[in-house]
């Protein structure tokens, strides 16, 4: 559904909804960075580089976001610049909303230490099961989301290939990317930020994402009065 097709308290509703989403899942992706077993696939650069210069996540993550705003553009055909306009810049409030939020809450989580194994994986679990509901979230708003989301959709689209093919090839060259920059940067001494808890979000957020989804359908109804059930993230 576009912006265009909806009514003005429709449309407030779903933007409540969406930056919920955002606040929400910054602090699943702050939680699993605490967890210290590993950051999600789409952080782990933003990890790396705030480990080895003086940028914060947040930071990271608002120019990562920012280029891959620049990604869609660039993979648009000219007609599609055209009818994408609006949608491109609705995604720059998206951007620097959850780039904020995730240094707001690194900067609130900042004394959080974990001892015990069992309590990393707790946090880390935790944090995952919250960056699934952010998911649905977005999917309830259905009106923006995230840059690196949107580029991954619409080279999905462009290249004409399945879209949990090209999230899974997109999220291995990140990670990829993530090592490579930690082994240069300590000279090839370590890797940071991917772990265990790297592959494990992998695995489960997108089953977690399917069992919120059907609770959330209350939520779903109070945004859109002509109600369709969300069968996919």
């Amino acid at each position: 559904m576009t912006a265009t097709r909806m009514s003005k308290n429709e449309l407030i509703r779903r933007y409540i909804v969406l930056f919920s989403a955002l606040i929400v899942g910054a602090f699943g992706v702050t939680l699993v960075t605490r967890s210290t077993l590993g950051v999600n696939s789409v952080a782990c650069f933003s990890y790396v580089s705030s480990v080895y210069f003086p940028v914060t996540m947040g930071m990271v993550t608002i120019a990562f976001n920012a280029s891959m705003l620049l990604g869609q553009w660039l993979i648009f055909t000219p007609a599609q610049r055209k009818s994408e306009l609006v949608n491109l810049i609705l995604q720059v409030p998206v951007i620097v909303v959850f780039g904020l939020m995730v240094d707001v809450w690194m900067y609130l989580t900042r004394d959080l230490l974990l001892d015990a194994y069992w309590q990393k994986m707790v946090v880390l679990l935790v944090g995952s099961l919250i960056v699934a509901l952010n998911i649905a979230l977005q999917a309830v708003a259905s009106v923006s989301m995230l840059a690196c989301d949107a580029f991954v959709r619409f080279l999905a689209l462009r290249i004409n290939h399945r879209l949990g093919t090209v999230k899974l090839c997109y999220d291995l060259l990140l990670v990829a990317s993530a090592a490579l920059m930690s082994l240069i940067c300590s000279n090839f001494s370590e890797i940071v930020g991917i772990r265990e808890g790297t592959v494990i979000g992998a695995i489960i957020v997108g089953p977690l994402v399917q069992v919120w989804l059907p609770w959330l359908q209350g939520l779903k109804r109070w945004c859109d009065p002509n109600h369709r059930a969300v069968t996919e993230a």
